[in-house]
């Protein structure tokens, strides 16, 4: 096996503040625990195992909402912090919705999480409109980006906007450029852009982009640092065993990962 790069760890309940109609943590929900926990053993070998096998960074996601489940996160970064490990970055993943209404919670966990090694927080974005952002997340209100954004960096993390794109909303080269304009405005650190993918964990050809579309926006990207496009070449790493994601059953897999 080639040389490990980044582990990610299911995390939390099945609970979820949206509704998005093709969610991927869906079908992964059977297997999420029903209290707010995590099982420290599994975490503490895995953890151990991969890096020593080369993981230099660490991501924490959910197949449900985990800031509404910040024990486990809390548990999580603990559990990393006495494991006499360290990764840089340890990336956590969001809707950023509980972040954006929650200001108290944001004031109590957020700089915890920073304190305890956290670095950026990987936000998902449909539209930089919050009122489009609402409708397909499914959700009555979103938050407003910029509150969600100046939340995150009043404790010290990073911002990721993790673009999702898809034929319905952001289908063109144009409409992307747009979308990253509006997030640099926004003061948002990274941007990754991902076309939406099947169950398969392949880019699903009826809710995507256009491949014309995807290999302009692959042009535009090249020689900006700050933003990524992961599409075709820029996922071999998750087709191999670079980059590996700690599922709530046990599994440990290379589909999935982020």
């Amino acid at each position: 096996m080639s040389k490990m790069k980044s582990l990610s760890l299911f995390v939390g309940t099945n609970k979820c503040n949206a509704r998005c109609k093709h969610c991927a943590g869906i079908p992964l929900r059977q297997y999420a625990p029903k209290e707010d926990d995590i099982n420290e053993d599994l975490f503490y070998k895995t953890i151990i195992d991969c890096y020593a096998k080369g993981a230099s960074s660490l991501s924490i996601s959910s197949s449900g909402e985990p800031t509404l489940s910040p024990i486990s996160v809390t548990k999580t970064l603990n559990l990393i912090n006495n494991s006499e490990v360290y990764f840089s970055p340890i990336n956590l993943y969001s809707n950023g919705i509980r972040i954006g209404k929650d200001e108290f919670f944001s004031n109590s966990f957020l700089p915890l999480w920073n304190n305890l090694g956290l670095t950026t927080i990987y936000v998902t974005v449909h539209d930089i409109d919050e009122k489009k952002n609402a409708k397909i997340y499914g959700i009555e209100n979103y938050p407003k980006l910029s509150t969600i954004v100046s939340r995150i960096h009043d404790a010290n993390l990073k911002v990721r906007a993790n673009l999702v794109l898809s034929k319905n909303n952001i289908s063109t080269l144009e409409k992307f450029v747009y979308m990253v304009n509006g997030l640099q405005n926004l003061e948002v650190d990274l941007i990754s852009a991902w076309p939406i993918r099947d169950n398969q964990d392949q880019v699903d050809k009826n809710l995507s982009p256009l491949e014309e579309e995807l290999e302009k926006m692959d042009v535009w990207v090249e020689n900006k640092p700050s933003i990524r496009l992961m599409n075709g070449k820029n996922r071999i790493s998750y087709e191999t065993s670079d980059k590996l994601t700690l599922f709530q059953n046990g599994l440990l897999s290379n589909t999935w990962c982020n």
